[in-house]
């Protein structure tokens, strides 16, 4: 028997922090941006039945007002988190401007240079990767995941076979706060996966 399931990766919308590495930090979107963002995902009137989504409250707010307006069951998922910059997750880059001869290297090599403290680009990839190959065996029904524009990159590199060490899938491949990426799972003898869509805006009135 041969099933279709469709994967919505939702990034989240845009923090209140200063500019900066806000990974594992649980910094804030606004209550008004959220209810918009929820607004406009419920106007799509999306046939979603399974909400996963990160623990941090970027993420995890919008998620509980989504589940709010529907029967899709929520589920957390720590895996799907964002990259951990250590020493300076969360810190603002006005006050990282000592530091900018080694934020020049990580951003140029990222694999190879990994910040004091911080997450390697490498257990990070592995660990949104398995997170998505389990989703993938286990999803059965159209499933939205609120999630990090990390983590939408290292599940395009996963599906699109990208490699993930390439600098330039974090400089020239623009997931955007509150864009949707669509993939969809068709369930046979195997499983097919087809990106349909990538960082598409949501439109808010």
């Amino acid at each position: 028997m041969v099933k279709t399931v469709n994967i919505y990766l939702l990034r989240h919308g845009k923090t209140q922090a200063e500019p900066g590495l806000c990974g594992s930090s649980d910094v804030l979107v606004s209550e008004q941006h959220q209810n918009e963002i929820a607004k406009a995902i419920i106007e799509k009137a999306l046939d979603i039945q399974h909400i996963i989504t990160s623990p941090l409250r970027r993420c995890s707010d919008l998620a509980d007002k989504l589940q709010q307006h529907s029967s899709a069951k929520l589920q957390q998922n720590k895996q799907l988190q964002e990259m951990h910059f250590g020493d300076f997750d969360g810190i603002p880059f006005e006050q990282l401007k000592a530091h900018w001869p080694l934020l020049e290297q990580f951003w140029q090599q990222p694999a190879k240079v990994t910040l004091p403290n911080a997450e390697p680009l490498a257990d990070f990839y592995l660990r949104v990767s398995q997170a998505w190959h389990k989703l993938v065996e286990e999803a059965e029904q159209d499933t939205l995941v609120v999630c990090h524009g990390g983590t939408v990159r290292m599940i395009l590199a996963d599906i699109l076979a990208l490699d993930w060490q390439n600098p330039t899938l974090y400089s020239r491949l623009q997931i955007n706060h509150h864009s949707l990426t669509h993939i969809k799972i068709t369930k046979a003898e195997q499983n097919y996966i087809q990106v349909c869509a990538i960082g598409t805006p949501l439109s808010f009135e």
